[in-house]
């Protein structure tokens, strides 16, 4: 009797995760198939890149354009920017009057986060053809890396270095399946021997134009200032209704080591800018994080904005505990270790292992038995 019990635990215990094994590859297929379908995988791309050339939707159904490989000239549009972020769906958009209307927002940016160097240290927007910027472009294609909870599908843009004399600089572009936000994580090396000051300019183009109205800010000020951890702005209403998300900019956490060293953003003008200046000690790296939020409503914006600069767990997804203690313009709670995951041949090997013990098991309690 006891012998037909063993048997059935094992039967329990090995035979569902072999068939678990079979059934994830053929649920996996089928969900990364339905996420290309849906717009949730990474898009096939033309091999030089291009505005746009990767799409990657968040938990809300939000779809950032990614920028790769650029290969023109341009000051808003640069390799890592994104070129738009739209809807998939409708929402429940706010109206003037204080309710809401079923709407699919779009058209969020017209080239959002590039980044620069400003060579004389000093913030101002960068410029294509002035000698004083460098932007970050023309660096060749990008690859991805780090697939979602969800969609199983890489969810991370990865840039490659571009160099400036004895500075190294390159971009992460993560954009969630679990919630609502695009990451970019922008790295600088100095490789040379001696300290080097450096100047990151974030430039962008909102897209809406002379319609660009600031909504909130962290302090309560609609005049944003380096104190600010995050700004909101949108699209103003055209009679009662406008058509591109709410934004969310979240420039900088409370007690950064690396704070922001200017900032522009005006109404009626949709090139805001930001930047910030720090010094690399000689085979020192950092981090300049931002996030990026669109939202239906003015109030979920800032409330989304406001929820990530104390970087909570899903913001450092895809980051190693090297690169969370270089992010020098935010504070993170202790290091969030990334946590293994097995392949699928891992879980294989651990169904064979678990088999073999469940088999020593039944031989050690015959043994037994038979004394």
């Amino acid at each position: 009797m006891r012998r037909v019990l063993a048997v059935a635990l094992l039967s329990l215990v090995a035979a569902p995760v072999l068939l678990a094994d079979v059934s994830i590859i053929e649920r996996r297929q089928a969900r990364q198939k339905s996420a290309v379908d849906a717009g949730k995988a990474p898009h096939p791309r033309h091999p030089g890149g291009a505005t746009g050339s990767i799409a990657l939707i968040d938990a809300q159904g939000l779809k950032y354009f990614i920028n790769t490989d650029i290969t023109f000239s341009t000051s808003s549009s640069a390799s890592g920017a994104m070129s738009e972020a739209s809807y998939t769906h409708a929402v429940a958009a706010s109206t003037s009057a204080g309710g809401t209307t079923s709407s699919t927002l779009n058209d969020s940016y017209d080239g959002y986060n590039t980044i620069c160097l400003s060579l004389n240290n000093t913030v101002a927007t960068c410029e294509t053809g002035n000698a004083n910027f460098v932007i970050y472009n023309k660096n060749g294609p990008a690859t991805t890396e780090c697939p979602g909870p969800v969609s199983h599908v890489n969810r991370q843009v990865v840039f490659p270095v571009q160099t400036v004399g004895s500075l190294h600089m390159s971009r992460k572009v993560f954009v969630p399946d679990n919630d609502q936000f695009a990451r970019w994580l922008n790295y600088f090396t100095n490789t040379g021997a001696t300290p080097q000051t450096v100047t990151m300019v974030v430039a962008n183009n909102l897209g809406s134009d002379s319609n660009t109205k600031i909504t909130g800010t962290s302090t309560g000020s609609l005049t944003p200032s380096v104190t600010d951890t995050w700004v909101t702005t949108f699209q103003n209403f055209t009679g009662k209704t406008t058509s591109d998300p709410r934004l969310g900019h979240v420039l900088q956490g409370p007690g950064g080591a690396v704070p922001l060293a200017g900032i522009s953003f005006v109404n009626g003008d949709d090139n805001p800018f930001w930047g910030y200046t720090f010094t690399l000690q000689p085979g020192e790296t950092k981090i300049i994080a931002n996030f990026a939020v669109n939202q239906p409503t003015i109030a979920a914006s800032k409330t989304r904005a406001a929820a990530l600069v104390s970087l909570p767990p899903n913001t450092l997804q895809c980051t190693t505990t090297a690169e969370q203690a270089e992010i020098a313009n935010f504070v993170a709670a202790p290091p969030i270790a990334t946590v293994p995951t097995l392949s699928l041949g891992g879980l294989a090997a651990l169904a064979a292992v678990l088999g073999i013990a469940a088999l020593i098991l039944v031989r050690r309690r015959t043994v037994s038995a038979a004394r």
